[in-house]
């Protein structure tokens, strides 16, 4: 329970919150606490410096007259029982002195909080100043020294409850500032709940469900939409993969239930040597186009999966779109085809791969090509592509079949499925030979011809 605690996003929130609050809350309290202590120290210094100026005219008005100094002084005085002031001449004799206790000056300690005198009297710490006062020669006083002090004890009660008061308002505002932020993050943390609500229900028979964009907080809208795109991807290999299950049964079962059916009916009765001999022939051609489709699929699954190290050279494309010329040609010729090449390519490629990605394209193109016509294969050197494109003569195609032309075992037309030999990987084949040289490859449907590009980057 402890590990799952600190574990959780919402209490390291709140622990930081909660420390960042104590920080700004220490010197906020010691900023505050030196302005109070700054003012008080100015208000003594005013009210000091003013009990001076009248201690000095009192001087200078009676200082013939010691008896009526003192009345005056002690009139000054009255209701002010936090001021002492004592006055004495340069050979150590009191004039005056309102304090129980004689201050001696030299004995006076320098204060720690700015230009003060500081002494204890009767467990009162006083605050002073010493302030020596010259008169003419021909004066009874020539000179005096006098010492003003004022009574701190209320002013230290006052700042020690002042800071007792200002951590017990720390502590509990640190308590309540953590309690709010937890609530706050957990509240802010609610839309990840729920994306997690969400993400559990996904399954593969359930990948329907996507999140709410547009009401999730800026901080999480990248991420729901990051998954959506993944659920969208899923979805789609899922819907993929499903398909090619399915076809993949459909195609593996049509030769096996062939060479199930052949055997049986050859076993049934005693045949003579030529006709188990053209069982056998048969059997052979359906166990080739078995090793062709394994082939086929195993070829795709490790180009899938990056297993295929790419031979990379510099690849003549005219030089491998020719001799594939001379390999179709008395193919294409039966069908009164003719084969055409134009331009200039060169692509950094394997030479092994690409040959049979082309030639996939050609066979297909002369496979389900209209008899007659012309296959024109234009390469274009570009600066920063190389663009190549096979264009023949086909039979309408919807954009949805244009679509599907590289999915494993999809055929456009269902009835041609066992006219024309072939495993159905051959577009998907090219399209995984294309991905891994980096390459795309488009098909279009124009004006009655079938045209697929494909665009190496270089």
């Amino acid at each position: 329970m402890p590990n799952k605690l600190f574990n959780a996003i919402s209490f390291r929130i709140a622990i930081i919150f909660s420390f960042s609050t104590v920080l700004i809350l220490m010197i906020m309290g010691l900023v505050i606490h030196q302005l109070v202590m700054h003012h008080f120290e100015t208000q003594d210094r005013t009210q000091l410096e003013g009990k001076i100026q009248l201690v000095e005219n009192l001087l200078e008005q009676n200082y013939q007259n010691p008896s009526e100094l003192n009345v005056y002084l002690k009139d000054a005085l009255v209701g002010h029982h936090d001021l002492i002031v004592q006055i004495e001449r340069p050979t150590g004799q009191i004039i005056f002195s309102s304090s129980p206790t004689v201050l001696n000056s030299k004995t006076l300690v320098k204060s720690k909080h700015g230009p003060w005198l500081e002494w204890k009297v009767q467990n009162k710490i006083y605050h002073g100043l010493v302030y020596k006062k010259s008169f003419d020669q021909n004066t009874a006083i020539p000179s005096a020294q006098i010492i003003v002090g004022i009574d701190t004890s209320e002013h230290l009660h006052f700042l020690n409850d002042f800071r007792r008061q200002l951590l017990y308002i720390g502590v509990i505002g640190t308590i309540c500032l953590m309690l709010l932020g937890w609530v706050a993050a957990w509240r802010g943390l609610r839309p990840v709940q729920k994306m997690a609500k969400v993400a559990e229900g996904i399954s593969a028979q359930h990948l329907s469900e996507r999140l709410e964009v547009d009401n999730t907080p800026t901080e999480l809208r990248s991420l729901a939409i990051a998954f959506n795109d993944m659920l969208d991807r899923l979805e789609t290999a899922v819907g993929k993969l499903s398909d090619f299950s399915s076809d993949l049964a459909h195609e593996i079962r049509t030769p096996i239930n062939n060479l199930m059916t052949q055997t049986q009916v050859c076993l049934s009765r005693s045949r003579d040597i030529n006709t188990y001999q053209e069982v056998l022939f048969s059997n052979l051609e359906e166990f080739e186009r078995l090793a062709r489709m394994v082939s086929d699929m195993l070829f795709l699954a490790k180009a899938e999966h990056g297993l295929h190290r790419a031979n990379l050279q510099k690849v003549n494309l005219v030089k491998e779109v020719t001799v594939l010329f001379d390999f179709y040609d008395a193919i294409a010729a039966e069908k009164g085809m003719t084969l055409q090449q134009t331009g200039l390519g060169y692509v950094e490629g394997d030479p092994s791969m690409l040959r049979r990605a082309l030639s996939n394209l050609l066979s297909n193109a002369i496979k389900y090509g209209k008899s007659d016509s012309v296959i024109k294969i234009k390469c274009q050197q570009n600066i920063d592509t190389t663009v190549l494109t096979i264009q023949n003569e086909s039979s309408p195609l919807s954009q949805e079949q244009l679509s599907r032309l590289f999915d494993r075992f999809y055929r456009t037309d269902a009835s041609r499925q066992r006219v024309e030999e072939g495993t159905g990987l051959g577009l998907a084949i090219t399209k995984s030979i294309l991905d891994v040289h980096g390459a795309t490859i488009q098909a279009s449907y124009a004006e009655g011809q079938i045209i697929f590009k494909i665009i190496f980057k270089k």
